[in-house]
């Protein structure tokens, strides 16, 4: 049986990977170095804990919350962290995100990622249906 979760937690870390390529492949293109053309990406080792592979420091990031985990060698800031701790935790348990973590929108209209409207409605069109994320509501 523990290897089935570990299947079902793999299984789920695909998706959040598609996802991953979807915000990397548009706007700002968050998650991508054009320098390095490297893509982040999130892995589920044997153990069944969760990693973030940051896409310019290429480093092995733990995601689980411990007293000594500082995310050295994330690239981004706080917000695309809350979006790889949502990640993290689809791939442990299975429920879905909010579809609101795809480019949070301020009370102006804008998205606080900065990704141009058109781009952001494509990410959140193509991401916001993968397994990833609930289906249910549309934001008005």
């Amino acid at each position: 049986m523990p290897n089935n979760k570990l299947a079902l937690k793999r299984q789920r870390c695909e998706q959040v990977n598609k996802a991953i390529q979807i915000i990397a492949a548009h706007g700002r293109r968050f998650f991508y170095s054009a320098t390095k053309q490297t893509y982040a990406h999130m892995e589920v080792d044997d153990r069944g804990r969760v990693w973030f592979i940051d896409y310019s420091t290429r480093k092995r990031i733990y995601t689980h919350p411990t007293p000594w985990n500082k995310w050295r060698g994330f690239s981004s800031g706080g917000t695309l962290r809350n979006v790889v701790e949502g990640f993290r935790d689809f791939i442990l348990t299975g429920k879905q995100m909010n579809s609101f973590y795809l480019g949070p929108e301020r009370f102006g209209g804008e998205n606080i990622w900065g990704y141009p409207e058109d781009e952001m409605q494509k990410v959140r069109e193509q991401a916001g249906a993968l397994p990833v994320f609930r289906q249910s509501q549309e934001a008005a």
